[in-house]
Parts: structure tokens; C-alpha cells; sequence
């Protein structure tokens, strides 16, 4: 599974349906903020995840609304800390 798949079934099963959203497309808001499905209490967990099933680490300064604004920012975050990492 690519980080797309992984994400998207990560937030469909943690999020999604318990609260009956739908899933946001690349370009929508993800952060409940804006109008998207994470919320602060979904955040922290999401962060978790990311890191431990990409094996990625967030710095602080990285922690910021722009890697988590969509889902695509997400991604390529991730993206780009694993080719750093193998690179």
C-alpha cells in the first residue's frame, strides 16, 4: 500500500466512522479548523500513527498547519521526510 491507501483507511476507520464524515479529497481542508474531519482529539493520534507506520519523526517546527492543511500537504510531507531518510 502507497501513503496514500495507508492514510486514507488510517482515517476512515479512526475517524470517519465514528463520526459519519465523509473523506475529504486531496485538496479539501482536513483539519476540522477549516472545515475538514480532524479534530484536536483526532490530531495527536494521527501524528502517532504517521510516525510510527511511516517511520518518520515530526520535528517541533514542523508541526505547523501547512503539512497538515490537506490531505495531499500530508502526503507530501510524509513523502518528502521519507526521501530525505533514504537518500
Amino acid at each position: 500500500m502507497n501513503v496514500y491507501e495507508v492514510l486514507t483507511d488510517y482515517i476512515r476507520k479512526e475517524v470517519l466512522e465514528k463520526n459519519g464524515q465523509s473523506l475529504p479529497t486531496m485538496d479539501e481542508p482536513l483539519l476540522d479548523a477549516d472545515g475538514g474531519v480532524i479534530d484536536s482529539m483526532n490530531l495527536w493520534p494521527l501524528i502517532v500513527f504517521v510516525e510510527s507506520r511511516f517511520d518518520v519523526s515530526f520535528e517541533d517546527t514542523e508541526l505547523m498547519k501547512e503539512n497538515f492543511q490537506t490531505l495531499g500537504a500530508l502526503i507530501t510531507f510524509i513523502e518528502a521526510k521519507q526521501s530525505k531518510l533514504n537518500s
